[in-house]
C-alpha cells in the first residue's frame, strides 16, 4: 500500500521493536539466526485497516437501530442510551467493538462522539489491554447562554485539560480529539466564538477535530435555510475546516463544497453501509477523489451498520458507486483499499507512520489466510481482498510490532467472558430503554 501501489510476491517484512525496518522480496531477506521468524507461507500481509468512523460504544445496541431514519434513530435510541446507561456499559461496549475490529483486521479506529460522562480510565485501560490504536473524539458542546470569547475559551480549556490526561497514553496508541457539536436541526444553537476556540486549541495542542457533516438531507437543508449558506461554507466561516479536521459522511455535498474541502485540505470519511441502511444519502466518491479530497472509510457503528468489518465496507463502497453510476469501474478496488489504509492514515495525521508497509512506519500488520473456498483461487490479489475477503480471513494481527491476534484468536483478553457479560447487560439495557426489537417475527 505504498505510493507506487507495489505488490511484492514471496516477500518479507522485518520488524524491530515497534517499527518496520525492511520490506522486500525473500531473496533479499537478511540471514539473522537470532530473529523471531513467523512463517507467512500462503498468507497475505497488508497494513492494519483504519476505520475513520466507528461509534465503538454502540455494540450493546446491535440490531436495535434497524428500520430507523436519522431523527428517530437519535431521539428514540441513541440519546436515551447515553442518558441512562452506566459508565461501565460504555467500557463494555467499546471492548466488544474493539474485539470485533481486531478480529477483522482493523488496528486503528476513530470514535467521533466519546461521551464526557464515560469512564475514561476504564476505556483507556481496555484499549491498552487489547493493544489496538484509537482516536477518541471527546464530544464537546458550548456553554449554554451567551457566546463570548471568555466563556468559549474557558469551556474549551476545561475540556482540553481533561483530554490531555489520556492523550498519548498506551505507549502513544491513544489520541484524543475534539468531537465537535455543530448545528444540524431545529433547536440547535449557534456559537461562533466556541468554534473558533476549539479550532485554535486543536492546532495549539496538536489534536484533531471530527464531526458529522452534511450527512442527511435534513441537516444540509437546515444549514442552508437557517444560515443562507451550504454546510461547507458554514464550516469554513466558523473555523471548522482544515488539515486537522475530519468530516463524517458528506452524503449531500455539492460540487462547490467538494472544491472547498479540497482547497482547505479537509479530510472526509465515507460509511456506505450505514448510509444505505438508514437511507441517508450517497456520497459522490469518484467526484470527491478526483477533486483531490483525502477520503477515508468507516463502518459507523453496530447500531446502524450492525458490523465493524472494514472488508464489507470496502466491497459495499465499490458496489454502491458502480450501481448508482451504472459504471462497473466507477470506484476501483485499488482506490477503496487505499481509502481503508493510507488515506485513513492521512485523515488522522499519521501518513508518516501508518497506513502502508514501508520502512520507518509503525508495524501495524495484518496477515490474511486466503486459502479458503471464498477467496481462492487468486488471479488478482487486490480484487480478492476487496470483493471476496471478510473478517474471517484475518489470521494474525500486529500493532506496534506486538502480536495481538493469531490464528483468529485474541491473545490479550478472555473473549468468552466479554461476550457473556455483553449479552446479559445488553438485555438489561434494552429493557431500561424500553426499546422494542425491530423484527416482526415472534420468538418462542
Amino acid at each position: 500500500m505504498d505510493y507506487q501501489r507495489r505488490i511484492i510476491d514471496h516477500g518479507f517484512v522485518l520488524v524491530e521493536d515497534e517499527k518496520i525496518i525492511a520490506v522486500d522480496c525473500m531473496a533479499a531477506a537478511p540471514r539473522d539466526e537470532t530473529a523471531n521468524m513467523i512463517d507467512g507461507q500462503g498468507l497475505i500481509a497488508i497494513p492494519g485497516l483504519i476505520d475513520t468512523h466507528a461509534h465503538a460504544d454502540q455494540s450493546l445496541l446491535r440490531g436495535l437501530g434497524d428500520k430507523l431514519h436519522w431523527m428517530p434513530f437519535l431521539d428514540d435510541v441513541v440519546e436515551p442510551y447515553l442518558v441512562k446507561r452506566a459508565a461501565s456499559d460504555g467500557v463494555l461496549a467499546n471492548t466488544l467493538s474493539m474485539m470485533e475490529m481486531l478480529r477483522a483486521g482493523t488496528t486503528c479506529f476513530v470514535s467521533p462522539n466519546v461521551d464526557p460522562a464515560d469512564d475514561y480510565d476504564g476505556l483507556c485501560d481496555s484499549i491498552d489491554t487489547l493493544g489496538i490504536r484509537a482516536v477518541l473524539g471527546r464530544f464537546i458542546t458550548p456553554t449554554p447562554g451567551e457566546d463570548s470569547k471568555q466563556r468559549a475559551d474557558t469551556r474549551v480549556k476545561d475540556a482540553t485539560d481533561i483530554m490531555k490526561q489520556w492523550h498519548g497514553t498506551a505507549q502513544g496508541r491513544i489520541h484524543f480529539w475534539y468531537g465537535l457539536m455543530v448545528p444540524r436541526r431545529p433547536g440547535d444553537t449557534d456559537h461562533p466564538e466556541f468554534y473558533r476556540a476549539v479550532s485554535e486549541s486543536a492546532q495549539t495542542e496538536g489534536m484533531g477535530i471530527v464531526y458529522h457533516f452534511c450527512s442527511e438531507f435534513e441537516d444540509a437543508v437546515y444549514i442552508q435555510n437557517t444560515y443562507g449558506v451550504r454546510p461547507a461554507e458554514w464550516s469554513r466561516n466558523n473555523h471548522a475546516l482544515g488539515s486537522h479536521v475530519l468530516l463524517i459522511n458528506g452524503c449531500w455535498v455539492t460540487p462547490k463544497e467538494i472544491e472547498i474541502l479540497a482547497e482547505t485540505g479537509t479530510h472526509l470519511t465515507h460509511s456506505p453501509v450505514a448510509n444505505m441502511k438508514m437511507a441517508t444519502g450517497i456520497l459522490p466518491v469518484p467526484d470527491v477523489l478526483s477533486a483531490g479530497v483525502n477520503l477515508g472509510l468507516g463502518t459507523d457503528g453496530a447500531l446502524n451498520n450492525n458490523s465493524y468489518d472494514m472488508f464489507c465496507e470496502m466491497k459495499t463502497a465499490c458496489l454502491l458507486q458502480n450501481a448508482t453510476r451504472r459504471n462497473a469501474n466507477a470506484l476501483s478496488a485499488e482506490s477503496v483499499l487505499e481509502m481503508a489504509t493510507i488515506n485513513g492514515a492521512r485523515a488522522i495525521g499519521r501518513a508518516h507512520d501508518l497506513g502502508s508497509l514501508q520502512v520507518g512506519k509503525r508495524a501495524d500488520i495484518v496477515l490474511l489466510d486466503m486459502k479458503r473456498p471464498h477467496t481462492y483461487p487468486i488471479h488478482d490479489v487486490v480484487s480478492n481482498l476487496v470483493f471476496s475477503c471478510n473478517g474471517s480471513n484475518v489470521h494474525t494481527v500486529f500493532v506496534d510490532g506486538k502480536q495481538v491476534l493469531t490464528e483468529g484468536k485474541l491473545l490479550t483478553i478472555d473473549e468468552q467472558e466479554v461476550l457473556n457479560k455483553a449479552q446479559v447487560r445488553a438485555d438489561e439495557v434494552r429493557r431500561l430503554l424500553d426499546v422494542q426489537k425491530p423484527g416482526s417475527w415472534i420468538s418462542q
